[in-house]
């Protein structure tokens, strides 16, 4: 028994000192709002935030009967009492920062100077505002872009053949057409910008003349040989040597005769057209004409 009435207490208090979850919340909104309100407005400022915190919160509780954050009591008697006691502070407050806090005064209007009776006072001279004028941006212009179309001719160069011809004589070149160059006309699509050339762009390329291939004649023909002149008449007869030739013999003379190949030895001359053998039966050669 003795072990009951003494945990009974205890757990009792222990009930007691929990706190719960929403007043926790509420006291530290409620505690931020205050350092909020000191940080801006002093200490007026934050006891204006917590005193109108309490007052919504005991309207509240006051209203609806239920426990609020303030864990104040659910009579309606209670609830006044916070709200009466939140709403003075509020109104403490609020006056005392007014005062700390005087608005400033505002500038006088200009007057327009009215015209009276001259009399004999003394003029009060006015304060005139003046308001400086704010400069005036400058706009900065659009360049102005326009385009054009451009054309532009190029020279093509001519090209060369070469062709043979039977007539003309071998070695010998001649050029029968004359290369002439062509003309491309090219045609461009030109930016400017501010009159100055930004850009091109080529749009189309024709060959308006075309060029004429320069063509040169190289000859190949080839002469005969000319025929070989007549054999003079043979005085001494005539005999056939080993290449199937009809060769006149040696024969004697004052002066070498037509046709004569050498001079023998013994004073003929030969007509031999081999010089193996030549003279053989006449002493040999003295010399060869």
């Amino acid at each position: 028994m003795s072990n009951r009435s003494t945990r009974g207490p205890q757990s009792q208090s222990t009930r007691r000192r929990s706190v719960p979850v929403s007043t926790w919340i509420g006291g530290a909104s409620t505690l931020l709002l205050a350092l909020l309100g000191l940080a801006s407005g002093g200490v007026w400022s934050m006891l204006m935030m917590v005193a109108l915190i309490i007052l919504i919160t005991a309207v509240y509780g006051a209203l609806f009967r239920r426990t609020t954050w303030l864990r104040l009591p659910r009579k309606r008697s209670a609830g006044a009492l916070g709200v009466g006691v939140a709403f003075v502070v509020l109104i403490g407050s609020t006056s005392a920062f007014g005062a700390t806090h005087p608005t400033p005064p505002t500038p006088a209007q200009p007057t327009a100077a009215v015209t009276a009776a001259p009399t004999h006072t003394r003029p009060v001279a006015t304060p005139t505002q003046t308001t400086t004028p704010k400069p005036t941006p400058t706009r900065t212009a659009k360049p102005v872009v326009t385009t054009k179309r451009v054309t532009e001719t190029a020279a093509v160069p001519f090209s060369t053949t070469t062709v043979e011809s039977a007539t003309a004589a071998k070695g010998t070149s001649s050029v029968t057409t004359a290369g002439v160059d062509g003309i491309e006309t090219k045609t461009f699509t030109v930016t400017y910008t501010d009159g100055v050339e930004t850009g091109r762009t080529l749009t189309s390329t024709v060959i308006t003349t075309p060029p004429i291939a320069q063509v040169t004649t190289v000859g190949t023909y080839v002469a005969p040989p000319a025929p070989a002149p007549p054999m003079a008449a043979c005085t001494n007869g005539s005999y056939v040597n080993s290449a199937g030739e009809s060769v006149c013999r040696p024969e004697v003379s004052t002066s070498a005769p037509s046709g004569a190949t050498a001079h023998c030895v013994d004073g003929t001359y030969s007509f031999s057209q081999s010089r193996r053998g030549t003279c053989s039966s006449h002493g040999g050669v003295a010399s060869w004409l």
